[in-house]
């Protein structure tokens, strides 16, 4: 495994999203709720580097890169709406780690990664335009992020007794965006999805497109590409990425 496809290892899946439900109901006075989970099969490519003097690395990794050093990972969105108010909670959590090969011919040892990432996001809607075909919310929220990383030396002759470090990073993004949706039938929809914030980071933007099949009443099938780009600077800490890929979820309504 190269050193590329370690840090990729360590910086993929940096975001979840909030933009993946879409409730509706017979009734639009009364409450509706939407449970989502979903998977984001993404790759990864940007800068990052860790400490104030280590060189910055340029990062470009498929999919299947990243989910090689994946140990776990959990996703989901919650959505309550009445009328036109709407509020979205969305939760994402994935633990990655990776072995190198011998470094410096044995003499390093070998180095195992870890890291963990959690991402909370909470945003309130409120629809815009109220109609049957082309309904449109306004969204505004706050995302936080935080990552952890530990690094450590099997020993060597270099480092006889082996080294480890530890460390992690956290900020909290103000944002604001726009879905769209189109209503072809009963049971056909696509959905349309922008958003552009700052505050922890630099700046930050988000795009997803998703087509969307009814099942039933309460059980909806979701498929499509999304695409979030976070540029995050810190004198010892640089994370500026674009994740992007397909995802495809299930959503349960009541």
């Amino acid at each position: 495994m190269t050193r590329k496809s370690l840090l990729a290892a360590l910086f993929a899946f940096v975001v979840a999203d909030p933009v993946l439900a879409q409730v509706t109901t017979e009734d639009p006075n009364a409450w509706q709720f939407e449970v989502t989970p979903y998977f984001w099969a993404a790759g990864i490519n940007g800068w990052t580097r860790v400490g104030a003097r280590t060189p910055t690395a340029s990062i470009d990794a498929s999919f299947s890169d990243v989910f090689s050093n994946l140990d776990f990972g959990a996703m989901g969105s919650f959505e309550a709406r009445k009328g036109r108010w709407g509020v979205i909670f969305d939760s994402f959590y994935v633990k990655l780690s990776a072995t190198s090969e011998p470094l410096a011919g044995g003499r390093l040892g070998t180095a195992d990664f870890g890291m963990k990432e959690a991402i909370l996001q909470l945003a309130g809607t409120y629809r815009v335009l109220d109609s049957a075909v082309t309904p449109v919310d306004l969204v505004a929220g706050v995302r936080y992020a935080y990552l952890s990383g530990d690094l450590s030396f099997s020993g060597g002759p270099f480092i006889p007794g082996g080294a480890s470090r530890s460390d992690n990073v956290s900020w909290t993004d103000g944002f604001v965006g726009l879905r769209a949706a189109y209503i072809f039938s009963d049971k056909w929809s696509v959905i349309g999805y922008a958003d552009g914030g700052a505050g922890g980071t630099k700046h930050s933007w988000q795009f997803l497109a998703s087509a969307n099949y009814n099942f039933s009443k309460s059980i909806v099938g979701r498929f499509g590409y999304r695409i979030i780009s976070m540029d995050y600077e810190k004198t010892d800490f640089l994370f500026n990425m674009k994740t992007s890929g397909i995802f495809a979820g299930v959503g349960i309504k009541f």
